[in-house]
């Protein structure tokens, strides 16, 4: 045996023990050794693995490792050793294919072609790989080298020679295809987009019209194959290239997943010809017919994306109509024949058309074909029975946002006839009425089988019972009236089982399985009211459509009320399903009703029963509800979160607060915010909640001008809470566990308090009433807890308090507090600094709460008071005042803790840093001479990731920082040539013939240390401007002129450089100006 066969051998072995491992270690050190065998030379993966007595390549460069990779696949037909190799030719390529030569470039794609063409009977998976890193390289060299062009010439072959070079070649070009304008890393974004692009331009119509000649030839049966499989294969190897083909990213912006059934198909004007073609819609649906029905499927994926085509693509209306037609048709046919409709992939796939040709063909263009109102009945027959089949958050999610959007563009187009109209009225108001029965008529099913139950994900439900309010206002009175018909015998039969529960005339089991049953209907009941009532258009309203929303109001507090006399008796009838369903409604009511003027005709029936006689009872009773929410459901996170968010939304609008602020409810809850009767307060998982709530209760206080009474009887509570802490005097008594816990919920309750404050005078009276009395306080919490997670809280509600938003915190002219403020700020970062750096957590998991998360908390509070306007700093730097020069030392400190990769990759701690880093270079940073080198380099090169950064908020701090730095040592540069001059004349004039020395900022002294600092940041930033698509080019180009002058001063102050243009700076900042 060779060596070379030695190798093989024993790389192939490794490569099956990767795959197919005894156990978890021998897969880690199996995979050390081949990495360790065939590395990357990626700067940011080092391989330590022992190689002692292992077969080599003897790689010394990457180009060695793709050489040996190639040996490896030559050699070895084992799909374990093509699944390596492949996979790592990848890594190897994504890492270092920019420093490849144009020859090994051309090799190794010559290879892969070569590789694919004499294996066709590869694996699908290991073709996938091929095709992957083919597309790859393609991505990469596609601007650089002609050849990577020819995608579709280099298949020609592969479709010409035999059935299954064929289906390689199809299948390559999906993988091409999908490739291309797949996302990717923010270093290549730009490069790629334009390779895609490219594809889209030169290549991708030839691969399109070759896919649909091969279907065509599949349906005339024109194309022979070899073996019984072979057929089978071809089909779907050639409908995964039309979707790949449908679904390319042409616009060159990759839509949301979320949007994916909405958008319309860009496809480019070069394939006007084909859609146009009379045999091209028919083709489609002729295979859907004929197909099986997993072909099918893809055929029915195919014509989702033609459905969607844009209106612009057709030359004409008449080609457009012709187009419209087809598909019109075709959607009959299926219909008609129930072709596919049996399986789950096809009849989604359906609904799925039907929702996208709805998106891109309006009413008026479908309306005005011959046959139209024949067609409509059809699909709403079919939707009748998809209603009374399939579940509303999947299949019958696309149907109703057919329907839904049909009756939203009935409100625009007035011309459709009355027949149509009707015609249309009819249907959504039966549709309603199936879609209601058959979703309360299972809910007894859902539960007996145990299935899943759509009320659990309230967010995706009420998607699609939004489309079902909007489908209702179409004909909205008799859709109310079919909404109560349902409703009434439910409550009729609630009432029997409660009659037979108080008469013990039945099993406490079967009550409790009936009670089930009866609160998921209601649930689903209350739920469709609130989308009825959530979906009002302000500016179609009449009174009419006012008095049936009144009615549903009614039915629903009529319920509530039931059922909170049936849970003051007895808590079993305690229902979270109902109580959620119920906050919701409140939501939906007052987004259509709280704050609008005259509206009478909502009350009538409230009035009638309930003696609610406008928005002030109306108030009043939601706030009832709210009170008692908080007070039984201190267990539910769901519950009191919603509820909450209810509260908050009532306290948002100017009317709705100010006449919130005066009723019954109110004022109980703002005396008592602290009681002990809301639940809530005593369970951990309400921390945000109680934020929340005290946000809310902030803007009912203020929402008074003269409110300092109110706000000193309010504060009582918390200065009971406070003083009880402040009495304590050591610090081990700070550190009990207790005390801990009142620490974090007393500043965690301010916190929410503080946050919503606008106006200086309500902000300047909590600032007096906290400062500096409760101050030691929070000194002696952090003091005591640093640097447990903990102490977060006291950190952030500090960072609050600092915070000068609106203007909030201007200080009086001879208020000292701005100077006191930043002692404090300084020593809670020493405090909690010195603790920090101690901590060394590596567990990726544990990085961010346990240590980043309090430093991102420091970083914020820095920021905020360097960004405030309401400190003087230069009274630190005159007195000689400590704090300053511990602060600052302190940030870079905690700064140089911080490796680049973690700084980067913790959005919040990011976002902290170039905050804090824009304040501290806008002034302070070239005040304090104390900056250590280490530190200096540290911020330029977060600068130079940072105008990498795709966050825009990023990007723009990161300019900045450096437009900030640049132009300071510009200006200090040029005052010290002008100085020196001066010097120099008066020397001349006293025939003085003494050399004086310049002075040069110790900013130039940095740079010339760090000299490819600079470059860096101009190859950055010109980089991203000249070959990147960017929304915020203005403030990538900022920084650029004074970047490039900086540059050009440090080589001409360079100390090797006997002579010195003197007036170079000075002209380039004549420019500037």
């Amino acid at each position: 045996m060779t060596q070379q066969d030695e190798r093989i051998g024993y790389f192939s072995t490794l490569c099956h023990e990767l795959y197919n491992p005894k156990s978890p270690g021998e897969r880690d050190q199996v995979e050390k050794i081949l990495d360790a065998s065939f590395p990357t030379f990626s700067s940011d993966v080092h391989v330590t693995t022992n190689l002692e007595n292992i077969p080599s390549f003897g790689i010394l460069n990457p180009t060695d490792t793709a050489n040996a990779l190639r040996i490896l696949l030559e050699n070895s037909p084992n799909p374990y050793v093509q699944t390596f190799a492949f996979s790592r030719l990848k890594q190897l390529v994504m890492a270092q294919f920019t420093i490849f030569d144009k020859d090994t470039k051309l090799h190794l794609r010559t290879f892969l072609l070569e590789y694919a063409y004499i294996h066709p009977d590869l694996q699908s998976f290991v073709i996938t790989q091929l095709a992957s890193v083919l597309s790859l390289i393609t991505r990469f060299g596609w601007l650089e080298i002609d050849e990577y062009q020819n995608v579709y010439q280099d298949m020609v072959q592969f479709l010409q020679t035999s059935s299954e070079h064929r289906i390689v070649g199809i299948q390559i070009l999906a993988t091409i295809v999908q490739d291309m304008h797949a996302a990717t890393i923010p270093k290549y974004s730009a490069k790629f987009r334009k390779a895609a692009a490219g594809l889209r331009d030169t290549q991708l119509f030839n691969i399109f019209e070759k896919a649909f000649q091969l279907l065509e030839g599949i349906l005339s049966r024109s194309i022979p194959f070899d073996k019984p499989d072979q057929e089978d294969r071809t089909k779907d190897a050639v409908l995964n290239l039309i979707i790949k083909c449908l679904s390319y990213d042409f616009a060159g912006t990759t839509l949301d997943e979320a949007g994916e059934d909405t958008g319309m198909v860009q496809i480019p004007a070069a394939w006007r010809t084909i859609y146009e073609s009379d045999t091209f819609v028919p083709t489609f649906f002729k295979a859907y017919s004929e197909f099986n029905t997993r072909h099918a499927s893809k055929v029915m994926e195919c014509l989702v994306q033609i459905a969607a085509t844009r209106k612009a693509l057709f030359s004409g209306e008449d080609e457009r109509s012709k187009f419209v037609m087809g598909i019109m048709q075709g959607i009959r046919e299926i219909i008609l024949s129930s072709q596919g409709m049996n399986d789950p992939d096809c009849y989604n796939g359906f609904c799925r058309l039907l929702q996208r040709f709805r998106t891109t063909a309006p009413l008026n263009e479908m309306a005005e074909k011959p046959g139209y109102i024949a067609w409509i009945e059809l699909v709403a027959d079919f939707t009748q029975k998809a209603f009374q089949t399939y579940s509303p958050t999947s299949t019958c999610f696309y149907l109703l946002s057919f329907w839904s959007r049909i009756v939203q563009s009935m409100t625009y187009f007035q011309q459709l006839g009355e027949a149509t109209v009707l015609k249309l009225e009819g249907i959504t108001v039966d549709l309603t009425r199936t879609f209601i029965s058959t979703y309360i008529e299972s809910v007894s099913t859902r539960i007996e089988e145990m299935l899943d139950d759509p009320l659990d994900n309230e967010d995706i439900l009420i998607e699609s019972l939004t489309m079902l309010g909007q489908i209702a206002r179409c004909k909205y009175e008799k859709s109310c009236a079919a909404l109560i018909e349902i409703f009434d015998p439910i409550t009729v039969h609630y009432q029997e089982l409660i009659h037979q529960a108080s008469m013990g005339a039945i099993s406490e089991e079967n009550l409790k399985e009936a009670n089930e049953i009866f609160e998921a209907k209601f649930a689903w009941m209350i739920y469709m009211m609130a989308v009825f009532i959530g979906n009002r258009p302000a500016y179609l309203s009449s009174d009419e459509n006012d008095d049936a929303d009144g009615q549903l109001t009614t039915k629903v507090i009529q319920l509530m009320q039931v059922n909170q006399n049936l849970v003051a008796n007895n808590r079993a009838f305690l229902s979270e399903k109902i109580d959620a369903a119920l906050v919701y409604f409140f939501t939906q009511f007052r987004k259509a009703y709280v704050g609008e003027p005259n509206l009478k005709a909502v009350y009538s029936k409230p009035k009638e029963v309930f003696h609610i006689e406008g928005q002030t009872d109306m108030l009043n009773l939601i706030m009832g509800k709210i009170i008692t929410n908080l007070q039984i459901w201190g267990e539910s996170e769901s519950i009191i979160k919603k509820t909450l968010e209810l509260f908050n939304d009532l306290a948002s609008g100017y009317s709705a607060l100010k006449t919130l602020r005066k009723i019954e409810s109110t004022l109980l809850i703002m005396q008592n915010h602290l009681s002990n009767d809301f639940s809530f307060f005593n369970n951990e998982k309400h921390r945000q909640s109680r934020m929340l709530y005290y946000q809310v209760l902030c803007k009912i206080l203020f929402a008074e001008d003269n409110c300092e009474r109110e706000f000193y009887d309010f504060m009582k509570p918390f200065e009971v809470r406070l003083d009880s802490l402040s009495s304590l005097s050591t610090i081990e008594e700070f550190q009990q566990p207790q005390v801990q816990r009142a620490l974090c919920e007393v500043f965690r309750d301010l916190r929410g308090f503080i946050q919503p404050i606008q106006s200086r005078k309500n902000y300047l009276l909590f600032f007096h009433w906290f400062y500096p009395t409760y101050m030691p306080v929070l000194l002696k919490g952090i003091q005591a807890w640093s640097p447990d997670p903990s102490t977060n809280v006291l950190l952030k509600f500090f960072g609050e308090f600092v915070h000068n938003k609106s203007q909030r915190l201007n200080l009086d002219v001879s208020s000292a507090n701005g100077v006191l403020i930043f002692r404090d700020v300084s020593q809670i970062m020493c405090t909690y600094g010195q603790r920090i750096l101690t901590q060394h957590v590596t567990e990726e998991s544990r990085k961010y709460p346990v240590k980043y998360k309090g430093i991102t908390c420091c970083f914020h509070m820095l920021a905020r008071c360097l960004g405030g306007k309401y400190i003087n700093f230069g009274v630190f730097w005159l007195y000689q005042d400590k704090a300053v020069n511990e602060a600052y030392h302190m940030m870079f400190q905690l700064m140089l803790n911080i490796p680049m990769d973690d700084m980067m990759n913790f959005p919040k701690l990011t976002r902290a840093f170039f905050t804090m880093l824009d304040e501290f270079a806008n002034e302070q940073m070239m005040v304090d001479p104390n900056m250590p080198a280490e530190a200096f380099l540290y911020i330029l090169e977060a600068c130079e990731q940072g105008v990498e950064s795709s966050d825009n908020w990023i990007r723009t701090h990161a300019c900045s920082t450096i437009n900030s730095i640049c132009s300071f040592v510009i200006n200090e540069t040029e005052k010290a040539e002008l100085r020196h001059n001066t010097e120099n004349l008066k020397n001349i004039h006293n025939n003085n013939h003494s050399n004086s020395n310049k002075t040069k900022h110790w900013f130039l002294s940095y740079l010339n240390q760090f000299p490819q600092v600079l470059p860096k940041l101009l190859t950055a930033l010109f980089g991203l401007i000249l070959f990147d698509d960017n929304n915020d080019q203005w403030q990538l180009s900022r920084p650029l002129y004074t970047l490039v002058l900086l540059e050009l001063c440090s080589k001409i102050h360079k100390p090797s450089d006997p002579t010195t243009v003197t007036g170079t700076p000075r002209i380039c900042n004549q420019g500037i100006e």
